[in-house]
C-alpha cells in the first residue's frame, strides 16, 4: 500500500507540474475576463457557438483517444515524402500580393506591402508531446530561421495545438507588431512575453485598421477552444481582410453553418479565400467541413478561389491522408469556385492564380 501511495503521489504531482508548464497557457482572468463575460457569446462560464454542436465519440473520449493514437488503419500517413519547395521566404517583394502555405493551417500571407503570419505552428508536432501527432516527412520544411523578420501581424484563429504553439510564439514575441484574434486568446501570449498593446482581442463583427489600407474584422466560426483540460475558454474566429485591392477571407477551423452565407451577405463576395478542408470526421461533423461543404460554404461566402488548409501534415482524423483534397477535386467541376493546390512553400501571386496542382496523385 505504501508503494502504491508513493507511485500514485508521484503521478499526481507529475501531472500537476506538467499540466503547469507555460505549452498550456493559463484562463483569462482580470480585465480580459470581464470584457469576456460581456459577449453575448459567452454564456455559462464557456463560449458558445451560434449554432449547437453535437459530437457523437462512439465509445466515449478516452476510448476513442485510445484507438485514435494506437490502432492501425490504411494509409492515413503517405508512404513517401510530401512535395514541397524551399523558398526563401526573406527575399519576398512584400509589394506583392501573395500566399504561401507552409503546411497544414500556416501559410504566409502579403497583402498591400502588410505581412501576415497566420497560426503558425513549425515545430512538427500537435501534442503536448514532441513523440505524438508528428508531421509527415517533407511537410515541416520551414523553420523559425526562414521566417522574414519584418512581420506585421500574427493572426490566430483558435488555440488548439494544430493552430498555437509555444515555442514558435515564444519566439516571434519580439518580432511582430501586431496580433489579431478572438476574445481570450490574448492570455497565452501576454504569458509568453508580448507586449499587452500589440494584442488586439476582438469579438465577432468588431474590427481593427493597422494601416491606412488594411481592415482586419473577426467573424464567427463553428468551433470550440481549450489547449486540454478546459473546453471553450476562449472564441475561435475566422477573418476577413479588406484592402484597397482585394477582399480576403480565412475560415479557421470551422464545421458548416449558417454563419457563412451571413459573411457572405455583410462581407463578400471575397477575391480569395483559405478554406479548412481536412481532419473530419461524422463523429465530429460539426466542427470540421466535409469536402462537399466545404464548396458550399466557398460559393456562400462568395469566394472566386480557395486554397483548401487543414490537411497533408498531421494524422487528425480516420479518413487517408490524401482523401480531403482528392474529393474536393471530384467535386469542385459542380461549383463555381477555382481551387488553388499549391505544395508546401510555392508561392502563389494572388493577381496571376495558377491552373489547379493535383500533385497528391504523385504520391503512393
Amino acid at each position: 500500500m505504501i508503494i502504491l501511495l508513493a507511485i500514485f503521489i508521484a503521478i499526481t504531482a507529475f501531472a500537476a507540474y506538467f499540466f503547469n508548464t507555460p505549452q498550456f497557457g493559463r484562463a483569462p482572468s482580470g480585465q480580459r475576463l470581464e470584457r469576456i463575460m460581456k459577449s453575448p457569446n459567452f454564456k455559462d462560464g464557456v463560449f458558445q457557438n451560434k449554432e449547437p454542436i453535437v459530437n457523437h465519440l462512439e465509445d466515449g473520449f478516452l476510448v476513442s483517444f485510445y484507438k485514435f493514437i494506437f490502432e492501425k488503419r490504411a494509409d492515413l500517413r503517405p508512404n513517401n515524402a510530401i512535395p514541397h519547395i524551399k523558398t526563401d521566404l526573406k527575399s519576398l517583394n512584400k509589394e506583392r500580393d501573395l500566399i504561401v502555405w507552409l503546411g497544414h493551417s500556416s501559410f504566409l500571407l502579403q497583402l498591400s506591402g502588410h505581412r501576415f503570419l497566420v497560426d503558425p505552428v513549425l515545430n512538427g508536432y500537435v501534442s503536448p508531446v514532441s513523440f505524438l501527432m508528428t508531421s509527415f516527412e517533407g511537410s515541416n520544411i520551414f523553420s523559425l530561421s526562414d521566417l522574414p523578420e519584418d512581420i506585421d501581424t500574427i493572426l490566430l484563429s483558435h488555440d488548439h495545438w494544430d493552430h498555437l504553439e509555444y515555442s514558435t510564439s515564444k519566439a516571434l514575441k519580439d518580432k511582430v507588431h501586431h496580433v489579431v484574434t478572438g476574445l481570450g486568446n490574448g492570455e497565452y501570449y501576454e504569458m509568453w512575453g508580448f507586449v499587452k498593446d500589440k494584442i488586439h482581442e476582438l469579438d465577432y463583427g468588431e474590427d481593427v485598421n493597422l494601416a491606412g489600407n488594411i481592415k482586419i474584422t473577426i467573424t464567427p466560426a463553428r468551433h470550440f477552444s481549450g489547449r486540454f483540460l478546459k473546453e471553450n475558454p476562449t472564441e475561435p474566429a475566422s477573418f476577413v481582410i479588406k484592402t484597397d485591392k482585394i477582399k480576403f477571407f480565412y475560415s479557421g477551423d470551422s464545421g458548416y453553418g449558417k454563419h457563412f452565407k451571413d459573411i457572405g451577405d455583410k462581407y463578400g463576395p471575397f477575391d480569395f479565400a483559405v478554406m479548412e478542408d481536412g481532419q473530419y470526421d461524422m463523429q465530429w461533423h460539426n466542427v470540421h467541413m466535409l469536402p462537399e461543404e466545404v464548396l458550399k460554404a466557398s460559393e456562400e461566402i462568395g469566394a472566386k478561389a480557395i486554397l483548401p488548409v487543414h490537411n497533408s501534415k498531421f494524422v487528425l482524423a480516420n479518413h487517408k491522408w490524401q482523401e480531403p483534397l482528392e474529393e474536393l477535386d471530384k467535386l469542385s467541376d459542380k461549383h463555381d469556385v477555382k481551387l488553388v493546390t499549391p505544395i508546401i512553400g510555392e508561392i502563389i501571386y494572388l493577381d496571376a492564380l495558377p491552373e489547379e496542382n493535383k500533385w497528391w496523385k504523385t504520391i503512393n
